[in-house]
């Protein structure tokens, strides 16, 4: 993609629908920025900012990320970004895209529309690390070496 225009992306999917899978191969094949909301919320939270502890006080409870919070983190993220982008897991609302909408312009957009039993039988083997927020499935990508299961949101 050297020498072209950014290209602007999103890809957009239930939980389970394979949107990691599928962003890690566009991000290695086209060379793009991988920024992912779920990731960008973990690592506010993790740094202690007072976006992330507002954040962790509506996830805590199981609540969305009010949408003006969200928009202003992956707002800030993408006015940073000089190179081709994939956009993970955001829009989620109508008041996210219609945001979105006005700070860029989005070039091509990936919808996963999986039926829900797939997702259901996907989401029934997936382990959550719960320190690092990496994900596993039991059958396809077990982790590497042997760990607590008291370290995992089953």
């Amino acid at each position: 993609m050297a020498g072209s225009r950014i290209l602007r992306t999103l890809i957009l999917g239930a939980p389970g629908s394979g949107k990691g899978t599928i962003s890690k191969r566009l991000v290695a094949d086209y060379k793009l920025t991988h920024l992912a909301s779920g990731d960008l919320l973990r690592n506010q939270i993790s740094a202690g900012t007072e976006a992330g502890k507002e954040a962790e006080s509506f996830i805590v409870k199981g609540q969305l990320v009010p949408d003006p919070l969200i928009v202003d983190l992956i707002s800030q993220e993408l006015g940073k970004l000089k190179t081709s982008w994939l956009l993970d897991g955001f829009p989620r609302t109508l008041s996210q895209a219609e945001a979105l909408s006005q700070k860029t312009n989005v070039d091509l957009v990936f919808n996963l529309d999986v039926p829900f039993d797939t997702i259901r039988q996907r989401l029934e083997k997936r382990w959550i690390h719960a320190p690092s927020g990496r994900t596993y499935h039991a059958d396809w990508s077990p982790p590497k070496t042997p760990v607590s299961l008291r370290t995992f949101v089953l």
